[in-house]
Parts: structure tokens; C-alpha cells; sequence
């Protein structure tokens, strides 16, 4: 399918976003300032990035500002959530205007000091909002990088039709997109839940946007998703390190983003899956167990090792590798052997007084959380189908430490798919050689195979039992 400008509605939140990089007062890295256009378009930019630094913005001033097509296409009530979708946003960088004319101007910034991005802004014959847009810039790999994955499935190469709105999830509301297919539907749909730490809705990793990836590359093939920032990274104040748990951290916003799906007419509400990345694999069995009605559960490199072993394997890892990163992480060894044994029992977590601040900022609540959660037990009591996915060159969430323990304990289980991509690393980007977290660095993306094998599975082309 050949690419073209999506419609008005695509990639609202994100682009609007964007726009806060002028709102925090950031510049350029270069000497000269940028500034947007005196046109009716640099005009609508320069108010919203002034609208966003307070917020919330009045939705009398977001009437008065986007168009009314605009606003039909966001779910009601638009200016909650275009509010929502504006949560959260930090460190943004404008860089260059790229673009303009008196209705259009295109501009490009930098998130998060990594993330390279080019924003589209367009306005009516009225000089209202009509469209806002924004997509990663492709980015020519360094000699020796991993070559990115073909246009099909890059994320710069939105397919015709492809829709992606603002959307709230949870409360207070995390920053989300609904990403839906060309088409009216119903659509299948999936719940994106990512791994550990506090990620942004498409799982920002260096130049890499692996569930943006993810919900392109399954638009196009009529599967609908839902992906949003987690509450550790858009509300970190609200969470209390001493009674925070691994459940409250991934369950209670999956569950309200299934809501959120099943409550929009598009979507197929008995066709909606889970699919959960690294530690959101973990706890997605029990998104699933919350939540019956889930149609099936997917999980990407999900871990099942411990958090104190899986460090302290990580890093012996790492110690075995040539160069700077090899003599860090031999350099850190005995700290890190020191934190993981804090963390390696419940008998050691219980013993903690009160205020203990363990590794990651953590209190003993959170490891006791999953001590008491067997996560391949419980994929085994749910019904609903489960398709693994992992990549051989993972050296986070390995074949011989993690996948290996889900197929014993799965063995005999009906409704289990198990597929293995021999060149895909932890991000699920191919690679060669022995993996380092170098790699994640070099701009990439997801392996079309690994999108091809979930949009298959969920239309029951190719589930078949272990």
C-alpha cells in the first residue's frame, strides 16, 4: 500500500505534543534561534505552545482553536481528551521549521534529548486547526548498524487510512492512542503494555519506538491498539515507593485501557487481546485473569526469572564483552551482587524496616509483590489462547532462562503458540553478533516477521497448541 498524508486526525496528541518544546522554553541546539512563521498556520503554532503550558487548556479555547471536523474525530469529550494526551510531556527541543506556507508548517524537534521527530500543522480557510501530525524521521544507519526493517513496517510509513487518536487512560488520565485501521470496522484490538521502568506509550529506547512500531504495523493489517505512557513516568509524584506493587503497576491501566476499547463503536469487543512486552509479558496473564473477556494474550520476551537474578545474570553478561562496556559492568559487579541480594528473598524484604529504599527506588512492597505472583501459573489457569514470542539473541529476557520455564510449565496446555526469531533482540529488532545494549542505539525497527506473526495469530490463521 503505497503511503500518503493520513487524515486530519492522525497522530493528533503526539503532534500537539510536540509543541510543548516551545511551551518549556527550550531552543535549538544551533546559535540561531527558531521561531515559528507569522503566517495563519505559525500563528496556531505559537498558541498552542503557549495553551500547553498551562494546563488544562480550556475547552472553550480548544473550540475556538481546532476545527470542527478535528474535533468530531477525537473521543468525547475532545478537550479532555486532547488534555490527556498533553500529560506528562518533558524535555522537548525545537530544532528546525522545515516547511512553510501560509496554511501548513512543518517543523522538526527532539524528545527526550534522542528522539528525532517531524511535526505537520495544517488550518482550514478559517485559520483553525484542521489537521497535526507528527512521525519519527527516518534516520540512515551508522556503518555497522543493523539495517532497518523494510518500508512496509517502518514507522515513518503510515499506510493510507491509518488513524491515530489521543486517548486518556485510567485516572488521572495517562497520555494513549488508539491507533485504528482504515475502514469503519469492527476491528480486532490490542492492549500494548510495555516492560519495566518508566516508558513512554510507544517504548522509547534510544532512536527506536518499538510499539508505535507495533500499532503501524498492525493497522495495516486491520488490527486496531491502544498504547499509553505508564503512570510511573506521568505521574510519578502520585506513587508511594512504600506500598507501590508490580500489580498496581501494570494491571489496574490495562484493565482501564480494555474499557476504553470496548466502549468505542470500531472496536470488536470480543475480539480484543493483551499484549504484553518484557515484565508487561509477565503480569499480562494476570491482565488476562482481571479480565475474561480478553479474547487471547500475547507475550513479547516475557520474563519470568527474578528480578535479583536477572540482574546479576545481565550484568555478568555484560562483564564477558570487549571495551568500555564490559569494564563497567565488571566495575559494578559487586554493587550490583550487594542490591540483588537486598531483593533475593521475602524473608530478607521482610525483615526491612519501614522506609527502606531499595534498588530502582523501590521499597520491599513492590518485590514482595512478586514473589507472591507465579506468573506462568497463572497463564496456565487462565482459558484464553497465549502466543509467545522471543527473540534467540535476547540477553535480557533469555530463551534458557525465561522461554524454557513458560514452555515447561505451559507443556500440555492447549492454545499454546510458540515462535522464535533467531536474529531479533530484546526490542525484537534483528541484529548479529553477540547482543549489547549498544545496539539499541542504532535507529531500527520491529521485524515485519514478528508483526506478521501476531496479525496472523489473532485471525486464527496460524494457533496451533504446543
Amino acid at each position: 500500500m503505497t503511503a500518503r498524508k493520513p487524515a486530519r486526525r492522525a497522530a493528533a496528541a503526539l503532534a500537539a505534543a510536540a509543541l510543548m518544546a516551545v511551551a518549556a522554553g527550550c531552543s535549538p541546539a544551533a546559535s540561531h534561534p527558531v521561531s515559528f512563521p507569522d503566517t495563519p498556520a505559525g500563528r496556531q503554532a505559537s498558541w498552542l505552545a503557549g495553551a500547553v503550558r498551562d494546563l488544562p487548556v480550556p475547552a472553550a479555547e480548544i473550540t475556538a482553536h481546532f476545527d470542527r471536523g478535528f474535533l468530531a474525530d477525537v473521543p468525547a469529550p475532545p478537550a479532555a481528551a486532547l488534555n490527556a494526551s498533553w500529560a506528562g510531556l518533558r524535555s522537548l527541543r525545537l530544532d528546525a521549521i522545515t516547511a512553510s506556507a501560509p496554511d501548513t508548517v512543518v517543523f522538526t524537534i527532539t524528545t527526550n534529548g534522542t528522539s528525532r521527530d517531524s511535526v505537520e500543522l495544517t488550518v482550514d480557510s478559517t485559520g483553525q486547526i484542521s489537521l497535526l501530525h507528527l512521525q519519527p524521521i527516518g534516520a540512515t544507519p551508522s556503518a555497522g548498524a543493523t539495517p532497518s526493517a523494510s518500508p512496509a513496517s517502518a514507522a515513518t510509513s503510515v499506510a493510507a487510512g491509518v488513524r491515530q487518536i489521543p486517548v486518556g487512560v485510567g485516572s488521572p488520565p495517562l497520555r494513549g492512542t488508539l491507533t485504528l485501521p482504515a475502514g469503519t470496522g469492527p476491528f480486532p484490538a490490542v492492549v500494548l503494555v510495555s516492560g519495566s521502568g518508566p516508558n513512554d506509550q510507544n517504548e522509547t529506547v534510544g532512536p527506536n519506538h518499538p510499539f508505535l512500531d507495533l500499532a503501524l504495523g498492525l493497522a495495516a493489517r486491520g488490527i486496531a491498539s491502544v498504547r499509553y505512557d505508564k503512570r510511573t513516568r506521568d505521574y510519578p509524584r502520585s506513587i508511594n515507593p512504600q506500598t507501590f506493587t508490580l500489580t498496581q503497576e501494570y494491571v489496574p491501566d490495562a484493565l482501564a485501557a480494555i474499557e476504553l476499547l470496548e466502549h468505542q463503536p470500531a472496536i470488536d469487543p470480543h475480539q480484543i487481546f493483551v499484549l504484553g512486552h518484557s515484565q508487561g509479558g509477565t503480569y499480562a496473564p494476570l491482565i488476562a485473569k482481571e479480565a475474561p473477556q480478553v479474547a487471547g494474550v500475547i507475550l513479547l520476551a516475557a520474563a519470568t526469572e527474578s528480578p535479583s537474578a536477572g540482574l546479576v545474570r545481565q550484568a555478568s553478561y555484560l562483564a564477558t564483552l570487549g571495551g568500555t562496556i564490559g569494564a563497567s559492568a565488571k566495575a559494578q559487579l559487586p554493587y550490583l551482587r550487594q542490591e540483588a541480594a537486598e531483593i533475593a528473598s521475602p524473608a530478607a524484604l521482610e525483615r526491612d524496616p519501614p522506609g527502606t529504599v531499595l534498588i530502582g527506588g523501590a521499597g520491599p512492597a513492590y518485590y514482595l509483590s512478586g514473589f507472591r505472583y507465579n506468573e506462568v501459573a497463572t497463564a496456565r489457569s487462565i482459558p484464553q489462547p497465549l502466543l509467545l514470542l522471543q527473540g534467540d539473541r535476547d540477553y535480557q529476557v533469555t530463551v534458557a532462562n525465561d522461554l524454557d520455564v513458560w514452555l515447561r510449565g505451559l507443556r500440555g496446555r492447549s492454545g499454546v503458540t510458540v515462535v522464535q526469531f533467531p536474529d531479533a533482540d530484546h526490542l525484537f529488532l534483528d541484529g548479529t553478533g553477540p547482543p549489547t545494549p549498544a545496539e539499541y542505539q542504532h535507529p531500527g525497527h520491529v521485524d515485519p516477521a514478528v508483526i506478521a506473526t501476531i496479525a496472523a495469530w489473532i485471525t486464527r490463521t496460524d494457533a496451533k497448541p504446543l
